[in-house]
């Protein structure tokens, strides 16, 4: 998840399964073998849900955590697989029936944990934040939630830690999987199994080559979107269709399950957030947990015997309910503590987690399977509609202000965005391919160029300011993407930066380019963290021209990456440009205006509300080492932002009462202000 921004898995497929003898198959399919409960099945269910539990109460041990996904969307596509082929041979299939089994298995549980996420919400969330959940219930209720953080968030970015919800989005990657893939099969299944197997193979594996493909291009869609996850949700369903041959042996089966164990125990622990994920790192988990799969076909293996026992089953048994509600708690919990919760919290958090899903599980999960008079469809609909109504009344409501008090709702209002007036330059590369670049100030006094990542688009409210007294901009900055040469995040930032180069040679009147950006994201990652701020995760990854990604923060990607910003800085001084290096804008550690607004709302005064200056020099210490290699040139003029935002060695995050940052790291409107004299200073030195 949450990468985060992330994770949240899928637990729905663990039904069980009606075993009643199919009727003889029709002459042009296989026999597949009669579906019976397996408690092994359980029991990795199990080892999945652990994972992704321990993943988001920050146990680093368990870094890679978040692959219990991938493990759940095999075990439902082979559920949800051999369940449909079983009634399509014994000619039983009812699209509907198979409908009302997944609303009666999957919708108690999930409503009730968003009804009881919403009034603690109410009670605790800021404005903005109470909105975003309003926004977010509204989508999980139409299962579309992974189309939502997708468009507005990574899984593993810092904006998850206050979403209780945005680990439903597995839920609707294998909703949208269920409504679509009976359909399917039902609709190939007279063509035979063979076939219907090699369509499924070509399915799958057409799904998997586009993941890899879209990883160098938009790694979040293919973390999130449903035909980038939907191969491993086919190798599960390949697995029930018999693809595989069987294991006929007991030591096949022992092996195929040891090996299984050991490729998700891998990934497990040794993924993390700077793994390229999923593509071909998910191969790892789904290959494990299809060869746990298969090889418990024999129930006296003894690995398969092991996870068949009683813990591994009963939490099996409660993974979904685990699943839905220990990402709330802990949201819930550290909304509510501000500061990072420590290793006992983190476990007590854990603790409640089981005990929540258990009640959950016997009080919601069971007398709803088991009441069969209920009008599931109907219910369904009434709760999808209510929650949605409910959601989009918050929404529509800015998150209910009226709660809280003036001061607060000021602080708060400060995360809403850098500047509205930056919304009009989102397309960069459009408007200077087509010579209508988005101009701070009057175009025809235009003589500075930006160009950098969403550090230099935070800079927009301080270029307005200098852009009244005469001294207008040509904006150029573009979020995740570093001003360089032949090296980017992806194969748009690479390109658009080419285009930026050329855009600013081409103008004699623009004298002066002004570079910033958040330099150490791609040259460290790690952020500091003294609270909620961004969780280092999604976090991104470098790669050349040709596509050729370098590890992250490897020893050769700085190396590209210095090299690109030697290469972009020459050019431009080649070129008669003088050259404005924006130094690291300081990372305060907390999301500002949330926290300021949480603590003021609970009395805390915010006085020592700063960050030892120590702190931020030892995290951009890779970044100034390459900065200040660039050398001097009488062309190129440095700017520090500690001057205006660190006195007295103390970095600050408040100056009169205001934000001086919109997060943790970006500076809002009075944040970017500090940095006016620094800018003129330079710019009558470059203009």
């Amino acid at each position: 998840m949450s990468h985060s921004q992330a994770h949240p898995h899928s637990l729905a497929a663990g039904v069980m399964l009606d075993c009643r003898k199919p009727s003889r198959p029709a002459p042009h399919h296989t026999a597949l073998a009669t579906p019976t409960y397996r408690p092994d099945i359980d029991g990795l269910r199990a080892i999945a849900v652990v994972s992704v539990v321990l993943f988001h109460a920050g146990f680093t041990m368990f870094s890679g955590g978040y692959v219990g996904v991938d493990i759940f969307f095999v075990i439902s596509g082979y559920l949800i697989a051999q369940m449909i082929a079983r009634d399509l041979q014994a000619g039983e299939f009812s699209v509907w029936h198979f409908y009302e089994r997944r609303i009666r298995r999957i919708f108690p549980a999930l409503f009730v944990m968003l009804a009881v996420c919403t009034l603690a919400c109410a009670f605790i969330f800021l404005p903005d934040d109470f909105r975003r959940f309003g926004r977010n219930s509204v989508a999980t209720a139409l299962f579309s939630s992974n189309i939502g953080f997708w468009l507005k968030t990574g899984y593993f970015d810092g904006e998850t830690y206050d979403q209780p919800l945005i680990h439903t989005w597995s839920l609707a990657v294998e909703e949208q999987f269920y409504i679509l893939f009976p359909l399917f099969l039902a609709s190939i299944w007279w063509l035979g199994l063979r076939n219907v197997r090699f369509l499924l193979a070509s399915a799958a594996g057409i799904s998997f080559l586009a993941t890899v493909a879209v990883m160098q291009y938009d790694a979040a869609a293919a973390f999130y979107l449903t035909p980038f996850r939907a191969w491993e949700l086919l190798l599960g369903s390949l697995l029930a269709l018999g693809v595989f041959p069987r294991l006929a042996k007991r030591w096949q089966c022992e092996m195929a399950t040891a090996a299984g164990l050991l490729l998700i125990t891998i990934a497990v622990l040794s993924y993390s957030d700077v793994t390229s994920f999923p593509g071909v790192a998910a191969l790892l988990p789904c290959v494990g947990a299809a060869l746990v799969i298969h090889g418990g076909s024999d129930a006296s293996c003894s690995l398969t015997r092991l996870i068949s026992t009683k813990p591994f089953v009963g939490v099996g048994l409660i993974s979904y309910s685990l699943y839905l509600w220990h990402w709330p708690l802990i949201v819930l919990v550290g909304y509510l503590a501000i500061n990072e919760l420590g290793s006992l919290q983190s476990a007590a958090l854990v603790a409640v987690s089981f005990m929540m899903a258990l009640i959950s599980w016997r009080y919601i999960e069971l007398p709803a399977r088991a009441a069969r008079r209920l009008p599931v469809l109907a219910g369904g609909a009434l709760a999808i509609v209510a929650v949605a109504i409910t959601g989009a009344v918050i929404y529509l409501d800015n998150g209910w202000p009226t709660r809280f008090s003036k001061d607060v709702n000021v602080l708060s209002s400060y995360a809403l965005s850098a500047n509205p007036e930056a919304d009009e330059c989102a397309n960069v590369s459009l408007q200077l391919a087509a010579n209508s670049p988005c101009t701070i100030g009057s175009s025809a006094n235009a003589r500075i160029f930006l160009w950098g990542d969403s550090h230099a688009g935070a800079m927009f409210g301080a270029m307005s300011d200098l852009a009244a007294h005469g001294a207008s901009t040509v904006y150029g900055a573009t979020p995740r993407c570093p001003p360089l040469l032949g090296v980017g995040t992806d194969q748009n930032c690479i390109r658009g930066n080419d285009l930026r180069l050329r855009y600013a040679l081409s103008r004699p009147e623009l004298k002066t380019v002004i570079i910033a950006a958040r330099w150490s994201l791609y040259l460290e990652g790690r952020a500091i963290e003294l609270g909620p701020a961004e969780r280092n995760g999604n976090l991104p990854q470098l790669q050349d021209r040709d596509g050729v990604q370098f590890d992250r923060f490897s020893t050769e990607a700085r190396h590209a990456f210095e090299t690109s910003l030697r290469r972009t800085v020459g050019r431009l001084l080649q070129a008669g440009k003088k050259v404005v290096i924006v130094y690291p804008v300081p990372e305060v550690g907390y999301d500002v205006p949330s926290t300021a607004a949480r603590l003021v709302a609970q009395g805390h005064d915010l006085s020592s509300f700063n960050m030892p200056e120590g702190l931020y020099r030892e995290r951009q210490q890779i970044a100034f080492g390459i900065l200040n290699r660039l050398g001097r040139h009488v062309g190129l003029i440095r700017i520090y932002p500690t001057q205006a935002l660190c006195p007295h060695n103390r970095c600050v995050a408040m100056m009169d009462g205001k934000p001086l940052y919109f997060d943790s790291h970006h500076l809002s409107i009075p944040g970017s202000m500090t940095l006016v004299p620094l800018l003129a200073r330079a710019l009558r030195q470059g203009v």
